[in-house]
């Protein structure tokens, strides 16, 4: 109906049973009106708070425990889910040891590719929400963003290279730091594809999944990424 009004710039639309017979109309401000409460819902679910709605009322007159309420659940399945991070820097705990230096570039290289894969997603989340995507475009959609992601982290490599050298790194590592930005970019590119097309498939709202996944799921493997390839270029 939505999508109707928007298209053809109407003011009502008559509600008809299945006889024909007139039963009311949907008035453009009542179209508006659940624009507004989907688009609360959708913004809600996407930062992983819980309700399945929006607010009761204004942000003050929401009771707090009901806002601890709805953030508590996924708060704590991703503060679960982050222990993944804190493994595999453990599982690399000589390499880092070896070169300290590593570590001044982890949250560059973790925040890169959680903000690459969260752009993904939002686009992704649209596309679906407005029917230009569909699950049969899985392939055609994880090669455009594969390819996207390859492009930007080719961009950002260059940048990230300059600035290790700049920070007075080794050339070896600011290679690295290099090459993990373009891996990173291009990785979190496809699981940012990859995961809203699954929650639709498996019939799940991608708005409350999503956003929450994406930044979990990039921090591990984004860090394993570039433990991995400082330990092929660097010997360690």
């Amino acid at each position: 109906v939505a999508r109707m009004v928007s298209r053809y710039d109407f003011l009502a639309l008559p509600v008809v049973s299945s006889e024909g017979i007139m039963l009311g109309i949907i008035t453009v401000d009542d179209v508006i009106d659940v624009l507004v409460q989907e688009d609360s819902e959708d913004v809600l679910r996407f930062g992983g708070v819980e309700g399945g709605g929006t607010q009761d009322g204004p942000y003050f007159a929401t009771p707090m425990l009901r806002v601890v309420r709805r953030r508590v659940g996924w708060l704590l399945l991703l503060f679960v889910a982050e222990t993944a991070t804190g493994s595999v820097l453990r599982f690399f705990e000589s390499e880092l040891a070896q070169v300290v230096a590593l570590s001044f570039f982890i949250p560059l290289l973790i925040g890169t590719g959680g903000n690459t894969g969260a752009q993904t997603v939002s686009t992704l989340i649209r596309g679906l929400a407005l029917g230009d995507v569909r699950v049969s475009d899985a392939w055609r959609v994880v090669a455009r963003e594969l390819g996207s992601g390859l492009v930007l982290g080719l961009l950002l490599g260059v940048f990230s290279v300059g600035r290790a050298l700049l920070w007075g790194t080794s050339v070896p590592l600011a290679i690295v730091v290099g090459l993990s930005i373009v891996a990173i970019c291009t990785w979190a590119n496809t699981l940012g594809a990859l995961i809203p097309l699954a929650a639709q498939r498996l019939k799940i709202d991608p708005s409350l999944v999503s956003a929450p996944l994406i930044t979990t799921l990039v921090d591990a493997t984004g860090l394993a990424i570039y433990m991995l390839i400082a330990k092929a270029i660097l010997g360690l």
